[in-house]
């Protein structure tokens, strides 16, 4: 009976400690809000979002439409606009363009297009800090 018991409990933890591989974006997981949660590239670095003076979510919808919205100092700013999806080297890639140019779009090239990716934490990231602007991490709402 011992055996038995023991062959139980050595199957159920190589059930519950298989290899566990890094979580490959799903294509259908982005819709919903994505928070800011952190802001990187600053000096001094890391600062946190709520030191930053400004909260800002996205909301991306199934019909490949997206709200960017903004608020700093009481004041509320809201862009939209439309999307396309890729997937490069397993991450979740998007291009957004913007309906009217504004400024809270962080954009290395100054137009209506703005580029974001799911990265293997399945955060959202910005590509702004490739071009010394500030890395903008979101996180999706439950």
């Amino acid at each position: 009976m011992k055996k038995i018991g023991i062959a139980f409990v050595l199957m159920l933890l190589f059930i519950s400690c298989s290899n566990e591989k890094a979580k490959s974006p799903n294509p259908s997981d982005y819709h919903g809000k994505w928070t800011l949660i952190e802001v990187t590239g600053f000096k001094p670095a890391n600062i946190i979002f709520d030191k930053l003076g400004w909260q800002e979510s996205y909301i991306f919808n199934t019909d490949k439409t997206f709200v960017k919205t903004r608020i700093k100092d009481n004041k509320t700013t809201t862009v939209t606009g439309k999307f396309v999806m890729t997937k490069i080297d397993n991450e979740l890639n998007f291009e957004l363009t913007y309906d009217e140019n504004n400024d809270i779009i962080g954009t290395c090239s100054g137009n209506l297009t703005e580029n974001l990716s799911i990265n293997k934490e399945g955060l959202l990231v910005n590509s702004w800090q490739m071009c010394d602007g500030p890395g903008l991490i979101y996180k999706k709402s439950k």
